[in-house]
């Protein structure tokens, strides 16, 4: 068994009258620092021509099945650009490579997602008995010139098609505005990258990534709590050095959730990071962050670039790689 990587890019070629052509790649994870990684495509998702927002920004492992999942983002770039107009899950894209795509039911039926980049992963569901499994998504905006800055989480059920309704079980009611995705219900706090903790289960045991400097506060994670919705208050992500970690690229984030586990980040632009000292902030009750005494101190987390994967086209920026997952295989 080893561990890898999957990613998916943006449309190949950008031509709209041939549908969309969404490659998916693999690579391997590195055990530490050791510059570039050359990925394997497994395979490309088809969407059709009318999939305004076709970007699977969102990809998540199954722990019940070991398959990855991909959700689309709810918005394209532009304050003026419709909102959510399309839900679309597809899942088996590692290998053995089968996608199946869902448009999952909205609850309530006039549910929209709020933000233009997405982050996902599978966990357990908390409002439930059972606690099934289902699909969390993020979804958040950090550019001010497109509306509010912020963040919402939302929950996918698997079945099929499934339904997508909006978790937010803390503060005032939900808003009309909340509910149809004109504003977050995490003001302030954008995240897009989204893993969860698996082994150790638990309705905060989830991080969300942020490596965005466009929205005004620098590099840095969140805890999740996975019934709520709720962000903690940041922590912040500082270089091996001590230095803020200074990037400004759309993330994804995920746990090895296996073995000696493991907390990595991604770039837009194949950048692949190890984070650590966040041990202490995830293990701290509720939604707050670790004593002092942590590995890094109350509100931070150290990022280590691991390198490089040579995706065609990211480093240009003319593909992004905007999701990320990690595999047992």
């Amino acid at each position: 068994m080893a561990l890898y990587g999957y990613t998916i890019g943006e449309d190949r070629d950008g031509n709209a009258s041939n549908g969309k052509q969404l490659d998916v790649y693999r690579f391997s994870i590195p055990s530490g620092p050791g510059g570039s990684i050359t990925p394997t495509r497994v395979g490309t998702v088809n969407l059709p021509a009318t999939a305004t927002t076709a970007d699977l920004e969102g990809l998540g492992t199954n722990p019940r099945t070991g398959r990855v999942g991909a959700v689309n983002e709810a918005r394209v770039t532009g304050a003026t650009t419709p909102i959510d107009p399309t839900v679309t899950v597809v899942n088996n894209v590692d290998q053995p490579f089968a996608p199946a795509t869902t448009s999952p039911t909205r609850t309530p039926s006039d549910l929209r997602r709020f933000g233009f980049e997405s982050g996902a992963d599978f966990g357990r569901d908390y409002s439930v008995a059972a606690q099934p499994i289902v699909l969390y998504n993020i979804s958040g905006n950090p550019n001010p010139a497109n509306g509010p800055v912020g963040s919402s989480l939302y929950k996918i059920t698997t079945a099929t098609p499934g339904t997508v309704s909006l978790v937010d079980g803390f503060g005032a009611p939900t808003t009309t505005a909340q509910r149809q995705g004109t504003q977050p219900t995490n003001p302030g706090k954008f995240a897009d990258g989204l893993a969860i903790d698996n082994l150790n289960p638990g309705r905060t045991r989830a991080l969300a990534s942020d490596f965005r400097t466009n929205d005004g506060d620098g590099n840095q994670l969140y805890k999740v709590d996975l019934l709520t919705g709720e962000l903690s208050a940041p922590i912040t992500l500082r270089t091996p050095s001590g230095q803020a970690l200074n990037v400004n690229a759309d993330s994804g984030l995920s746990f090895t959730n296996f073995g000696s586990q493991r907390l990595l980040g991604w770039l837009e632009t194949g950048a692949v990071y190890e984070i650590t000292g966040y041990q202490d902030e995830l293990a701290a009750s509720g939604l707050g962050l670790g004593s002092a005494t942590g590995t890094n101190g109350a509100g931070f987390a150290t990022a280590t670039l691991l390198g490089n994967v040579n995706l065609p086209n990211a480093v240009s920026g003319v593909v992004d790689y905007e999701g990320f997952t990690i595999v047992n295989e």
